[in-house]
């Protein structure tokens, strides 16, 4: 499989909220330090862990361009410097006010308030770094399809790759993978118990990130981080 790019943002290094997001699922993406994941009341580690397999393989994080291949010709050191020159000319922004809640069959960070500024911020990087895209191949388009797309998400997919941008875009940092209803009410109230410290505090400084999948089913890695214009 070639390599997988994409376009996150993460919450600054040094922060609560990057100390714990990764710790939740097990891993730093940067570093590459694993962790024992903290031990959750009526689960098993392997139950946690099982349950937060999926999410663990992006690595902690908000998503602003969804996974993609390289265009023929595009090497990863051009997809930084434009990253670099694009993140470098827009205004700096904090993560948004977060708070766990359910999104789907997901647990998720999501934001609490006005999400405005990073539904632009996302918009400008799906946009402005689209012709670096390889076009989706059919087994991709397949699959989206089979999940039961609206009219406008089709033509979202087939304009940008992916079907969740613009006005279907919804910011949110997965903590978990599928969870069935009773799974999700029991874990709930002991991830918002985990993220409080850390979504106490006023929002953590964002950096945009270039992860890379570079075999199928691999766990991604942030390549680098780019800081927005301050």
């Amino acid at each position: 499989m070639p390599v997988r790019f994409a376009i996150y943002l993460v919450p600054a290094a040094d922060s609560a909220l990057w100390d714990r997001g990764c710790r939740w699922l097990g891993r730093d993406p940067e570093t590459g330090s694993l962790y024992a994941q903290p031990a959750v009341p009526g689960f098993a580690a392997e139950e946690v862990r099982a349950l937060t397999q999926s999410a663990g393989i992006y690595g902690f994080h908000g998503t602003l361009k969804a996974p993609f291949q390289l265009a023929q010709g595009v090497e990863e050191g051009e997809l930084l410097d434009r990253v670099g020159h694009l993140a470098g000319s827009l205004s700096a922004c904090a993560m948004p006010e977060l708070q766990v809640d359910r999104l789907d069959e997901f647990l998720a960070l999501q934001p609490a308030g006005d999400s405005t500024a990073v539904d632009a911020l996302a918009a400008r990087f799906v946009t402005s770094l689209d012709a670096l895209r390889a076009p989706i191949d059919s087994a991709e388009r397949a699959r989206r399809h089979a999940s039961g797309l609206s009219l406008r998400q089709q033509e979202l997919l087939e304009r940008w790759g992916y079907p969740y941008v613009l006005e279907e875009f919804r910011f949110h940092m997965t903590l978990s993978g599928r969870l069935d209803p009773m799974q999700a009410e029991r874990l709930r109230p002991w991830v918002e118990e985990w993220f409080a410290p850390a979504l106490a505090e006023p929002p953590a400084a964002a950096d945009i990130g270039v992860f890379a999948q570079f075999q199928a089913g691999a766990e991604f890695t942030l390549r680098r981080r780019f800081r927005l214009m301050s």
